[in-house]
Parts: structure tokens; sequence; C-alpha cells
């Protein structure tokens, strides 16, 4: 097979509001471990087949699916050569793209035929025909970003969920509330109904992806493990070790020395700092 390049893409205007960069690439084949991921992300295989394991088993995804997002992580399995592309979904933005509640989704994914019905669904099954009838990856994107465009347009009067700004994410929940103009229940209802879990566990899991991005960046090579700890808030080294092991399924020591070596595993963790922004956002995975 010959060589392809892997790339990130911008989304067109009209989606640039609800989602991130998107990203094609060729997945090493054989297993690996998915770190938790904060916000839901569209899911494309534009060739192969990826399994992720589940309660009931293993399952093989579908072609076009969308992923909840998740606070656990997943093991997966990809058959060489498999080629996907990815397109986060910004925070609170779900909504304004199709009629799944993040909540509902949360640790768990779905083929577009489970919330998609009458002429949406056949415009996704032509979506995916085209995505099938062609290996050009340029082509493949810009089915799928057609699709998400009819959907947006027929949603385009729909406003956001609740969306904090990551400044704000530090605050009370009372003081959120306030800021809001909301009773503190209501806050918290809408919350979980955007972000899919409570503020409390967003704020653990969006400290734990801060950790990641430094140990990707290197920045945490000039410091101990008990330093880093400390810098991020942490009450001592071994609760670093616990989220670490929780939202990567890997030690600091295997993710530090999964970084630097070869293994293709560990690919999630070789995306460039930079491009991590663009695929995620600032709160990273």
């Amino acid at each position: 097979m010959p060589h392809e390049e892997d790339f990130i893409f911008s989304p067109p205007p009209d989606l640039a509001g609800c989602v991130q960069h998107g990203m094609v690439k060729t997945l090493p084949g054989g297993g690996y471990l998915l770190p938790a991921a904060m916000h839901p992300i569209f899911l494309v295989i534009l060739r192969g087949e990826i399994r992720v394991d589940h309660p009931e088993g293993s399952r093989s995804m579908a072609t076009l699916c969308l992923c909840g997002g998740t606070c656990r992580v997943l093991r997966a399995w990809a058959a060489p050569g498999t080629r996907i592309l990815t397109l986060a979904v910004q925070a609170g933005q779900l909504r304004r793209l199709v009629a799944f509640p993040a909540l509902e989704i949360m640790d768990d994914w779905v083929a577009f035929d489970a919330f998609l019905s009458g002429q949406e669904r056949g415009e996704a099954a032509r979506c995916e025909a085209a995505i099938t009838a062609h290996d050009d990856a340029a082509r493949q994107a810009a089915a799928f970003l057609a699709l998400l465009s009819a959907l947006r347009q027929r949603r385009r009067e729909r406003e956001g969920n609740l969306v904090v700004p990551p400044a704000y994410l530090g605050l009370s929940p009372c003081a959120l509330a306030t800021q809001f103009g909301l009773g503190l229940r209501q806050f918290e209802r809408r919350f979980r109904a955007s972000y899919g879990q409570s503020l409390r566990s967003l704020r653990q899991q969006l400290r734990c992806s801060q950790v990641l991005a430094s140990f990707v960046s290197g920045q945490s090579k000039a410091h101990s493990l008990a330093d880093l700890a400390a810098n991020f808030g942490y009450f001592d080294q071994s609760h670093l070790n616990r989220d670490l092991v929780r939202y990567t399924g890997y030690s600091p020591g295997q993710l530090l020395a999964g970084i630097a070596g070869d293994d293709p595993a560990f690919w999630p963790y070789r995306i460039s700092p930079l491009e991590m922004v663009r695929l995620f956002g600032a709160a990273g995975y």
C-alpha cells in the first residue's frame, strides 16, 4: 500500500461554531487504549475496521459514528491500514447538529442510523456510499462535511446548550449558577446535559488532560512527578498516578516511555500541542 499522509483540516464556515478542526489518519494495526475524551467526536471509518470492547462483547464500529465523551479508557483494535476521520464537537454544540443529548451518549457510541430518520437517514446512506466509492481522503472528508452542513442547516435556529467559558470552570457551582442567572439545581442539570457529566467530574478530567499536555510537550521532564502533582493541584503523587491510570490506562512511567519510544499504540500522545488545540480545543482530550 502506498504511503498516505495524515492531515488536519479546518471546518467550513457554517460548521466552525460547532466543531473543531478535523483529522484524517491511518491507524497502526493492532490493539491500543483510547484515552478518555471530554467531548463528543464524530468518527468516520474511511477504510478498514475498528472494534471496541463493550460490556456485551467486542463491537465493530459503523462507517459513520457519533462517539460520546468518555470518562474511562476504551480498549480498541484496528485492522492494518484502517484510515479514519475524526471531528470533535465543541462544548455544548451537539444539539445544533443532531438531536442526541451529550448525556445520553456518554461512554458509548452510536451509528448515525440510531438518531437520524427519514430524509436525513437517506442523506447519511448516500454519504456512506460516497465514502466507500472513493479512496481519496479529501473527497471523503468533503462528503461527510456536506452531510453535517445539511444537518446543521435544518437546525439553524437551534441554540447550543449551556457553555461555561474555560476561565470560569474554576468557580464554585453557586457562583456559576449566579453568573448564568440560574438556580443551583437548574444549573447542575443544564451542565450535565451539555457536558455529559458533573462539573466536579469534568474538572478532574480537565486537570488530568492538562498533565497529559505537559507530558506531550516535554515540559514534565523538567520536574519530578511529585512537583508535577503539586503544580497541577494534586494532593500528592499517588493521586496524580491514579488519575492518569483512570483516564489513559497507563502509569506516568509507562506514558513517558511510550511517548518517547516507537510503540505505535501511543500515537494519540504524539500529536503536537498546537495540533491538539486545533483538534480538541484548549481543554485537550
